[in-house]
């Protein structure tokens, strides 16, 4: 049986995500409700505790200034939301759980599944602590992560930043080039990882291909431009995007 802390700062809502784990779902049982980040840690502090559904918008210390003060933890974190586009993009880059309000029972039960689930496996605890780390490193203004926790297959792939050579656009896939020659494939676009990647260090040279431009060994002007990479692969510079490659690379 799960144990589970429920933080948010609005009273209704505590109730609310409170009576649908107690009455439709199994498995799982609340132990304590706090509607601050203060009162959950004292409650951690002395009450055994498996996952924590945690708000993330919350005046004074919102979600992820809360987690950023735990420390190394062993906690499983549902985030819940109403609405934090950013916040829901670098989670869902993350493969982390979140639960949008208002609140689906179906998807409720979904998450507690995938929880219980991944209860019995004992490396489940180090991995999530180790992606929440990159989360909370990302979502820093201006601060962009050295790694990124990719999930492929049902698993996370953990990726240093520095060893990603290139990124090559597959329909609504994308091909992920290694300094080791190898290749990975993610189910997301190039744009998303656009989104993820520090744009002094990653340039988008074309509509199939961004690089990063550390492991750029040479630009040639012929056939409207072409950059030749640290791995080997060539790869064409649209037109739109010569200007800003150029100016990236003095």
């Amino acid at each position: 049986m799960l144990k589970a802390l429920l933080v948010d700062d609005e009273r209704n809502n505590l109730e609310n995500l409170a009576f649908m784990i107690e009455n439709d779902c199994e498995g799982i049982s609340v132990i304590g409700k706090a509607t601050s980040g203060s009162i959950a840690r004292e409650l951690l502090s002395t009450t055994n505790v498996d996952v924590i559904f945690l708000d993330i918008q919350m005046p004074n210390e919102d979600g992820f200034q809360f987690l950023a003060s735990l420390g190394k933890h062993s906690y499983k974190i549902v985030f819940v939301t109403a609405h934090n586009e950013y916040a829901i993009k670098a989670i869902k880059a993350n493969a982390l759980d979140y639960i949008l309000k208002p609140i689906n029972v179906d998807e409720l039960n979904h998450t507690i599944n995938k929880l219980t689930q991944l209860s019995i496996n004992d490396d489940w605890k180090r991995k999530e602590y180790e992606t929440l780390e990159i989360l909370l490193d990302q979502i820093k203004p201006n601060k962009y992560s050295k790694r990124l926790a990719l999930h492929q297959l049902g698993s996370i792939c953990y990726i240093d930043i520095d060893e990603i050579v290139s990124l090559q656009a597959d329909s609504n896939y994308t091909i992920i080039h290694l300094n080791n020659l190898q290749k990975m494939v993610f189910s997301k676009t190039l744009k998303d990882f656009e989104e993820m990647l520090d744009p002094k260090q990653f340039a988008r040279i074309h509509k199939s291909y961004m690089v990063n431009l550390h492991h750029v060994k040479e630009y040639k002007s012929t056939d409207g431009g072409m950059v030749k990479m640290s791995d080997g692969n060539l790869w064409s510079i649209s037109r739109r995007q010569l200007d800003d490659f150029l100016a990236k690379m003095k």
